[in-house]
């Protein structure tokens, strides 16, 4: 049938009766573009979002941020769009064919294996790029193997009527023994939509042609699905992941062609037990407590285990930290900067001439107060953290509003919404602040630590 309509179509479009919006015969014949396939383009371009089904597009984003690698059918750019809207740093996207040649790093990775609409001639939609697409599904599912030594994978809105899927799974079935057929079973699971089911059903499903058992969801309510795996803790965004990788990959190819990677790093107790080989090396030896050792925080990090009394950073670390922030950053500090700290601790004589500046710079509460921006506040005399959260507003402007009303708020409530913000942030992979939410958390950590 795509066949038939793309000759269709494209015999109308040059016939004239057909005419598509910056885009002529000639310009179809210097791309090599199908006109049918610029049409199609065109048109998923173009979306909008059902108003009722908000909340369920806001968990469905928060979802994407836990995804290493998404493999998709869909020629739009809804995943894409969502995903960027709510992370700073940006998912990679692989058209087609490409990018499964190429040695990927397995993070914040989206393959849209039917094309995309920014690559018009990328769709399948004919029978001949549907037996392509067959021809190639190997390297799909090669993809996916390798995925799913760390990971398992989770196929949500297709079921196993799905010709793709079918294929996909059934490549990699095929060619496993019982054992490795049975560690497959378990990391499968496909996610089916059942209307009017709010629960889940799980089943689980044998399916000869497959020659395994999957497991199968079904259910309506996929905002509870998003949720849940939004909740994952993985320490550490997919994004963030792939730029260090992308650091450290680079490091490790530019060094090792220079062939100055002789360096070992070892614990003190294996000194003597080095191997002969290892012993015309440059030798690191590490001491630490291994939990902290290279681990300096990133600003979220910090602020959640200040304001949370975890209290896990070594003190000398959260202290090096403080030094190492600008002298105007604000950050929380009054809980642990004293004189007897500074002085106890290991840090360089700069350093800690630098935290007793900022000891007395980031503990006065008027001079941080009189620094609000009045004009973003937009509720004054106000007590109830409900009401200023619930403005539709910009959230730098919740966060000065906030700020003004600070002495007014329950303590405890304010301590909770904070936490709040920080975690979502920290879900997202963000390692910054803002100045407004730097300087409402300061606000907090001096009324609550400082007049203490």
């Amino acid at each position: 049938m795509g066949s038939y309509l793309e000759e269709q179509y494209n015999r109308d479009f040059n016939d004239g009766k057909i005419s598509l919006e910056n885009f002529d015969t000639k310009k179809a014949y210097e791309t090599g573009t199908s006109p049918f396939k610029q049409a199609i383009a065109e048109e998923f371009k173009q979306y909008n979002t059902n108003s009722e089904f908000i909340d369920e597009i806001n968990s469905f984003k928060n979802m994407l941020l836990k995804t290493q690698i998404i493999l998709t059918t869909n020629y739009d750019t809804f995943i894409e769009d969502n995903y960027n809207s709510t992370s700073q740093y940006k998912i990679t996207k692989y058209v087609g064919q490409k990018g499964f040649f190429c040695n990927t790093y397995g993070y914040a990775e989206l393959f849209k294996i039917h094309g995309s609409v920014d690559l018009p001639n990328t769709i399948v939609i004919t029978e001949e790029d549907y037996n392509n697409f067959d021809k190639n599904s190997i390297l799909i599912s090669s993809k996916i193997i390798s995925t799913l030594i760390n990971s398992p994978i989770v196929f949500i809105g297709y079921s196993l009527t799905d010709k793709n899927i079918r294929k996909i799974i059934n490549n990699f079935t095929s060619q496993l023994d019982s054992t490795e057929r049975k560690y497959l079973e378990d990391r499968i699971i496909l996610i089916e939509y059942k209307k009017g089911e709010s629960t889940l059903i799980e089943e689980t499903i044998n399916d000869n042609d497959l020659g395994c058992e999957l497991k199968v969801i079904k259910t309506e309510n996929f905002k509870y699905v998003f949720d849940t795996i939004a909740k994952i803790n993985q320490g550490i965004a997919p994004t963030e992941i792939r730029k260090y990788q992308h650091i450290i990959k680079k490091l490790i190819i530019d060094k090792g062609k220079e062939g100055t990677l002789q360096t070992v790093l070892i614990a003190p107790e294996e000194l003597n037990s080095l191997e002969k080989e290892l012993q015309t090396k440059n030798i690191a030896v590490a001491l630490g407590d291994a939990k902290y050792i290279f681990q300096m925080p990133d600003l979220i990090t910090y602020c959640i285990d200040y304001l949370s009394d975890f209290d896990e950073i070594n003190t000398n670390i959260r202290l090096k930290f403080i030094a190492s922030q600008g002298a105007n950053a604000r950050l929380p500090i009054n809980k642990i900067l004293n004189e007897q700290n500074i002085n106890e601790s290991n840090l360089h004589p700069t350093e800690k001439k630098k935290l007793k500046q900022k000891m007395v710079k980031h503990s006065s509460f008027n001079k941080q107060y009189s620094s609000i921006v009045s004009s973003s506040v937009k509720l004054k005399n106000e007590c109830s953290i409900e009401k200023i959260t619930a403005l539709d507003e910009k959230i730098e402007n919740i966060y000065e509003t906030i700020s003004y009303n600070i002495e007014k708020i329950d303590r405890k409530q304010l301590k909770d919404f904070i936490l709040s913000e920080l975690s979502q942030l920290k879900d997202k992979g963000e390692i910054k602040l803002s100045t407004q939410f730097r300087r409402l958390i300061l606000l907090y950590d001096i009324l609550e630590y400082k007049t203490k």
